[in-house]
This record gives C-alpha cells, structure tokens and sequence, in this order.
C-alpha cells in the first residue's frame, strides 16, 4: 500500500491573526457608497432650506396641449363643413357684416353704422334658429384670418383678408410689440385662434355667453400670451410699464383661474417695480395659501430676500 501525503494544518493561532488583520477592513467595505448616499442627503437638506434669493421666477398659466389639439380638429371640421355646405343666408349676411366692420376700422372709418348692422343681422339669425350654425360662421373665418396672417408674415403686406377680419390686428400687434423684426407674429396658432375668437365674441357681443365665451383653457392661452407681451397702458414709456401691465393681467387670470398662483406671481412683480414691502406681503399671502407645493420653497426664499430690502422704520 502506498502511503498518502500528510495534509498540512494551519495552526489555530495563525488563523486567529489572520482574521483579526482583516476584521477592521471588513467594517469598511461599501463605504464608498455610503458617502455617496450621505453627499446626496446633506446636499438636499441644504437645497430645501429656505434662502434669499432674488426673485427670478414669474409663474404662467398651466396650458392644456391636448384640449387645445382637441379645439382645433373641432374648428376645422367645422369650417369644412362651412365650406362643403352652403350656410344659410342670414349667416353669411351677418359674415360679411363682420368683414364690413373690420373694413371699416382698418380705414378709420366710424363703425356705429357697422355694429348696427352686425346686431340686425344676429337677430335675424336667431329668429330663424340658426344660433348652431355661427360656429360654423367662426370656423370659417377663423381659417381665413389665420392664413391671412400668414401671408402677412411671408410677405409683409395687410391684405384685404386681414384687414376685414383682423381690423386693427396688425397696428395694434405693432404698438405692442407682438412682431419679431422680420414681421413674424410671436403668437403661436393655439394663441391666434383664441386672440380671433375673442375678437369675434366681442362684435356679437357674446363673450359671456355660451357656447361663444372662452374656456378655462382659452383664458389662461390668452392671459399667458398676455404676461409673456403685455400691453401697457397708451402713452406708457417707463421701464415698469411691462410690469404694472404685468399686475393688471395677473389681477384679471386669478378671477377667471383660481389654481393660478396670483399672489406669487403680484410678489415676484412687485419685487421687480421696487415694493420689497409689498412683496414681502404678496409671498406671505402666497405661503398663507399654499404651505407647500411647487412654489412654496421659492416664495420663502424671496420672502427673505424682500424682507432684507425692507427699509426699517
């Protein structure tokens, strides 16, 4: 028989020094990665501590994409079936009494005469029942104003569409600063559909009335357009007229959109026209409404900042 190979121990005190060497080096493993976790707690804590900060931010209305891809469709169905349909004849009197109307403002020409008309001809669409059918009339022309502005922006020159339709759109964009220098409108079309509709629920004087009022959504499309170019009062020329204009739109949305943070919003204005006082007011009226939400954080740090400004008395 052949004798095996003796197996070699390790004696028991060498595995005890052994393991004592790497006990210590075993508490540390992953410590990378606990620092890492550390960093990014601390470094959030920090972010949500309130700070002064200069107040940067003015809040826009929330727009709904999807309604507004859904208003249009509609609107163009509808000037399809304007156009595919004869529309009756009372409608297209009271079409072209618009159009009349919006000639008459683009020569300067008085236009007492012409909201007369245009009010003859609604009573007689709604003597016959029509009343359906004006959606179609404003689809229609909805269309028409919106290429004719187009051809505005290619070549620079009103047209006759423009004119009748827009009447005083395209002096009125100028005064207020809504064309680039190459004469493009900066209103996108979501925006140009609802500055029309507008337009036209005023001439029927309609513009509280269903189904011509403007929605939720129409509001706060117009009202962004609005903050984002305002229109200063006539004759306005100060630095803070975009400002004061600013406070005057934001007074108008909160009474027709109460998730629209008015309050931060008049802060974050007032801070900017030189009030810290008031603002300091406006963000505490905004925290007093709304201890936490997207704004929250930025309203305490802009409260502090205006606070800092206060002159003490």
């Amino acid at each position: 028989m052949r004798r095996e190979a003796e197996v070699v121990k390790t004696p028991p005190e060498a595995n005890e020094k052994t393991a004592g060497r790497g006990s210590f080096r075993r508490h540390l493993q992953g410590y990378e990665l606990g620092l890492v976790t550390v960093g990014m707690v601390l470094t959030c804590a920090l972010l949500a501590l309130p700070r002064a900060s200069v107040p940067q931010t003015l809040p826009l209305p929330r727009i709904d994409r999807a309604e507004v891809r859904r208003s249009a469709a509609t609107e163009l169905q509808l000037s399809a079936l304007a156009e595919a349909q004869e529309l009756p004849f009372e409608i297209r009197a009271l079409g072209e009494a618009i159009r009349h109307f919006g000639r008459s403002v683009s020569r300067g020409i008085d236009t007492e005469h012409d909201r007369d008309d245009i009010r003859e001809r609604l009573q007689a669409v709604q003597a016959k029942d029509q009343g359906p059918l004006l959606l179609r009339l404003r689809a229609v022309q909805t269309q028409f104003f919106l290429e004719a502005l187009a051809d505005f922006e290619r070549d620079g020159k009103p047209n006759t569409d423009l004119d009748e339709l827009g009447a005083d759109f395209v002096p009125h964009a100028k005064r207020n600063g809504w064309l680039t220098p190459d004469g493009r409108c900066m209103a996108d079309e979501a925006t140009r559909r609802v500055l029309f509709r507008m337009h036209w629920a005023d001439l029927l004087e309609k513009r509280s009335a269903f189904p011509f009022a403007p929605t939720l959504n129409e509001w706060r499309t117009y009202y962004r357009f609005l903050l984002l170019h305002p229109e200063p009062e006539p004759g306005a020329m100060t630095d803070s007229s975009d400002d004061n204009a600013r406070l005057r739109i934001v007074d108008a949305l909160s009474r027709k959109d109460p998730e629209y943070p008015a309050s931060f919003a008049k802060g974050y204005l007032l801070a900017n026209l030189g009030e810290p006082e008031a603002a300091a007011t406006a963000f505490r009226a905004e925290l007093g409404l709304h201890e936490s939400g997207p704004y929250a954080l930025l309203a305490r740090n802009y409260l502090i900042h205006s606070l800092q400004d206060v002159s003490p008395e």
